[in-house]
Order: structure tokens, then sequence, then C-alpha cells
């Protein structure tokens, strides 16, 4: 079966020694399935190479190349309304050359949906993030555009301001994808609700995703020492609003506020987010939030295995990675109750949740896991037993291959 894949990420293509990007899910997938004798595997992707194919290992790549100088990104940057169609062209002269028999999109975020209009091969979206809800909560409570303007620099004010209208026109174009598409691949109770809103007779399948090997062979997590009193927490998130930078100061403030113990709140993906520091008067290294930047998987590892707990203080998700990575490494793990997070955590039983932006909650968390270090190490155990569970990787092949034979004999 000959398989064609639409993604953001580069995957394996010309991979490069790099950090945490967010998709090393998708080179782990790749390596599992681009091995198997039933199927031929090619990619298209956005990337400056400027060759229409360039087959790899086992893998053929489409590298599309439309935005590879400073004048093509600036038209795009200004223009990009006009290119959903330039783009959704380019696509068919690659879905033309390799003729799939199944088509397989990763994400509703970019415009590789509309394939549909000019081809009939069966389409499957896997779905990651779902663009509409994250608008949604696209600025924190008591946060707003003008925010901006009064605490962010020029370039800051820019940049928020081209960041919202690329949002807003990626949402409102995935709105056509996810009501013009009839087959799904998610992995929540979340996404398939909102999947069964835009398109009430959608067919869903439930898909894991393979997370990175490093966390599948890494040591798993144990209590350093119960008598240590320093309270070490680490976080992984990106820099955007939605990803709870601010709940994180906040709570670190009550932290200092309503204990006497030492605590450090380790925190990678950023290196800087002074527009919240600026917004809450609340300055990283005077409340022991360190911002450790992106760090490669190992060097993650290693963190996650020195601290207490894992914090996740997103405002909007589906099923982080990073959430997923921590509870597979078996740690203790407390997260905002929203979106799909709920199909990851059971209250109680492999994690804790609190309300979104409720800091006061997550301070009285924090000290409730490093005060009951038996609950915190049962916490990780049966997180990483439930992790393990979710994220088989054989499992996770098999899902995606029963998933294209179902929809390839249904053509």
């Amino acid at each position: 079966m000959k398989v064609l894949w639409f993604c953001d990420s580069p995957g394996l293509y010309k991979k490069q020694n790099s950090g945490y990007n967010g998709c090393g899910w998708i080179s782990s997938l790749i390596e599992a399935i681009s091995v198997r004798d039933d199927i031929e595997l090619a990619i298209c992707l956005l990337h400056p190479d400027n060759v229409f194919k360039d087959k790899l290992g086992h893998v053929t790549y489409y590298p599309i190349s439309l935005y590879n100088t400073y004048l093509k990104k600036l038209k795009h940057n200004l223009f990009y309304d006009k290119y959903d169609g330039i783009e959704t062209n380019a696509y068919k002269q690659v879905v033309d050359d390799f003729k799939p028999d199944v088509i397989h999109i990763f994400g509703s975020e970019q415009g590789f949906g509309l394939i549909h209009k000019v081809t009939d091969i069966p389409i499957v979206i896997h779905i990651q993030g779902i663009l509409g809800p994250y608008l949604n909560a696209f600025f924190p409570a008591n946060t707003n555009l003008n925010d901006y303007n009064k605490y962010s620099t020029f370039a800051g004010r820019l940049k928020k301001n081209k960041d919202l209208r690329f949002f807003t026109h990626n949402a409102r174009r995935e709105e056509e994808i996810l009501s013009n598409n009839v087959h799904f691949m998610g992995r929540t109770d979340w996404d398939e609700n909102i999947i069964k809103l835009y398109s009430p007779k959608a067919n869903y399948y439930y898909c894991s995703e393979i997370l990175r090997s490093e966390f599948y062979n890494a040591r798993p997590w144990c209590l350093v020492s119960k008598e240590i009193e320093v309270i070490k927490i680490i976080t992984t998130i990106s820099k955007v609003d939605y990803k709870g930078f601010d709940l994180i100061l906040k709570t670190a403030k009550l932290l200092q506020k309503f204990t006497n113990k030492k605590f450090e709140w380790n925190v990678f993906g950023i290196s800087e987010f002074p527009f919240w520091e600026q917004k809450l008067k609340i300055i990283s290294k005077e409340t022991n939030v360190n911002l450790r930047g992106i760090a490669t998987a190992d060097e993650l590892i290693i963190s996650m295995q020195e601290a207490d707990m894992y914090i996740h203080p997103s405002y909007i998700d589906n099923s982080p990675n990073s959430l997923c990575e921590a509870q597979l490494i078996g740690m203790p793990v407390i997260s905002t109750n929203v979106g799909g997070i709920p199909s990851l955590i059971e209250e109680g039983k492999t994690g804790l949740m609190i309300s979104s932006n409720d800091p006061y909650s997550l301070t009285s968390k924090i000290l409730y896991i490093k005060d009951h270090p038996n609950i915190a190490i049962n916490l990780g155990k049966r997180a990483r037993d439930k992790a393990s569970e979710r994220h088989n990787i054989n499992s996770i092949i098999l899902q995606n291959i029963a998933v294209y034979k179902s929809i390839g004999e249904s053509a």
C-alpha cells in the first residue's frame, strides 16, 4: 500500500542534532512505519530545499519550497490569504506523482487538508491541536492585545499582531478542512467531540502517538530523597500565552508567600518571556523560576529524574507529548484540567488536575505532593504503567495500518 503523508515537521529529512521542537514523535513514527514491507511511504513537507523529490532510505520526500527566499516569505506574510490555492496546487503535483492509495495528513492547522478539493484519494486527518478552541484561549483571562501595546516592545507588538492574524486565518481555514473531510484519527474524548461538531458523520479512529525513543529507554523516575527540603519542579512549554507561563509565575510567587520551603522551578522550551514579567511584575529569577531554553531529550530526562514533580500549566491542549513523556518515565504530574487532558490523567490515580488559571490550587497541590512522598511515588508508578500501554509502539503501528486499510478498502 502506498501512503502519502503531509506534515509540518521535517521528521528525519536532513535531520539535524537539534533540541526539543515538539515533533520528535513524527520522527519516531517514520522510523517505525517506513521499514514495513507492506507500506511504501512518501512524505510531503514545507521545506526550503529546491528539489521536487528526494529518496532517503525507505522514504520518498517531497519538500515544498514555496517560501525559501526572504522576498517569498515577506509576500506570504503580507498576503498569506492568497497562498492557500498556490499551496494546494503544489500538493496536487505531489499526489499526481506518487499516486498514493491513502493520504495521511498530520494536523488541521496547516492548509494540507484543502487537498480534498483536488483529489478523490481517501484522506485521513490526524488531529493534533484544534485551532478554534485554541483561538478561544489565545489570551489568558484579564489579558488582551492592548496589554502587548503596554507591556511589550515594538517588535513584540508586531509579532503578536502577526501571530493573531495568522492564527485567526488558519482557524477559519481549519473549519473548512474539518467540515469537508470524513476520516479522522484522534486520541482523546475532547478531540473526538470537537470533530463530531464540525463533521457529524465523520469516521473517527483512535490512534495514539509514539513518543521520542529516549523516553522509552530512560531509567524510571524515583524519588531522590524524602528528606530533602528543596522542592524541585519541572515544566516544558513553548512561548505562546496559552501555554500558561503566567500561571507558573503566579504560582511561584504564592509558593514564596505561603511556605518557608525552598524550591526551584526549571522551565524548558523558553529562555525568556519579558511580556509576562512586565505585566505581572513578577521576575522569574526573583521567584526561583529558571528559564532553561530548548534542551535535548537526554537533558530533559536528567532534569526530570532529579525533580519531584512535573507541572503542565496550559490553558488549552489536546494530548501534549511533554506531559505524556513525563508520565512515561513515571513522574507524578499536576496539570490543568483542559482539552484532552482528562483522557491522559485519571484524577488521583495517574496524576492530579486543577482548574486553569488557578495558582492557589496549584500551589496547594505542589505542597501536597511534596509532603506526601508515598502518594507521589504511587502516582508516578501508575502513570508510567498507563503511559506504557497508551504509547506502546507496536500497538500504535498496528493502529495506523488498520486505519489505512479501513479507509483504503472503503474508497
